[in-house]
């Protein structure tokens, strides 16, 4: 018989973190019936010692296992391996730092079983993660919500509980741009919230750096909406329409009142427009074509080194 849930812990160089994460979550699985809970962590390459400390202490725990990456490929790849390794009936997320802690979970629990979800989102009320970290969530879940990936809230979402049949649906994707959040936004899916306060995480430094956001960020619109590349072809027919509109003004003030259409500014302004724009949908063609080739590589997700079952 299945584990009731399954919690699934991301790590990458968390040597000094993990002791305290596994013994908080040791607890929380000795609170439940004997068997209903399997833990998988998933080390992501890490280059510290992680994966001795992992091994050291899994050892004698029924029910928990791990998975050792032979490379670094983010939280995001970290997790659908984790997935793919669970059996549990629900499987919830959890950082090794605990800034979404483990009471979350029977809140979680609680709400899918009141409201029939097929997932529940931890959103972040308030957040004690500096102003930096604040203003690019907001940012990037704004721009989801002009896209129309609108089912996650603004305030955003790092932890999350689903069920099995959520977690087979996200198990059988296999492409590079695949992000949870733009799956979670776009699927036909019964959301529950639940809202927290999210504390600091005291002397870490966020290792999602400024570089790995905007390449997530997109990632999640890319992958997920066809808003990008609409609105491109949309706005190159509006600056197409007023090109005809203006060319048709000039050669009726020539015919009715003669003289040229003087006017280097006015040249040069047409010229950087539309210079712009080719190099704007350039690049998002481009971003767009490097996905394709990306994906018909057929490169692996990410390759195990070893496992501790």
């Amino acid at each position: 018989m299945p584990p009731q849930l399954s919690i699934v812990i991301p790590c990458f160089n968390e040597e000094q973190s993990l002791p305290a994460c596994v013994d908080g979550v040791a607890r929380y699985a000795a609170s439940k019936p004997a068997g209903s809970i399997e833990v998988v962590l998933v080390d992501d390459g890490s280059t510290d010692g992680t994966w001795a400390t992992i091994t050291r202490l899994l050892q004698g725990r029924a029910g928990w296992r791990a998975v050792r990456l032979i490379s670094n490929r983010g939280s995001h790849v970290a997790l659908r391996c984790a997935y793919r390794h669970t059996t549990g009936e629900q499987v919830v997320n959890l950082p090794v730092d605990l800034q979404d802690p483990i009471s979350n979970i029977d809140r979680f629990r609680e709400a899918m079983e009141q409201q029939g979800a097929d997932a529940v989102l931890a959103v972040r009320q308030t957040r004690a993660d500096g102003w930096f970290a604040e203003s690019t969530s907001r940012l990037y879940h704004g721009a989801m919500h002009l896209v129309h990936l609108r089912n996650v809230p603004i305030e955003g979402t790092s932890q999350f509980l689903l069920t099995r049949r959520v977690v087979d649906q996200i198990n059988a994707f296999d492409d590079r741009g695949f992000t949870l959040e733009g799956f979670l936004a776009s699927a036909p899916l019964k959301l529950a919230i639940i809202w927290y306060d999210r504390e600091a995480a005291v002397g870490r430094v966020s290792r999602w750096t400024l570089a790995r956001k905007i390449q997530h960020a997109l990632n999640t619109i890319l992958s997920f909406s066809n808003v990008p590349i609409r609105a491109l072809s949309l706005l190159g027919a509006a600056v197409a329409l007023a090109g005809l509109a203006y060319a048709v003004f000039v050669f009726a003030r020539f015919a009715l009142f003669g003289g040229g259409a003087t006017g280097w500014p006015s040249l040069m302004t047409a010229v950087l427009v539309l210079g712009g724009l080719n190099l704007l949908a350039l690049g998002l063609i481009g971003e767009y074509m490097w996905r394709i080739l990306d994906e018909t590589r057929r490169r692996p997700l990410y390759q195990v080194a070893d496992r501790i079952e």
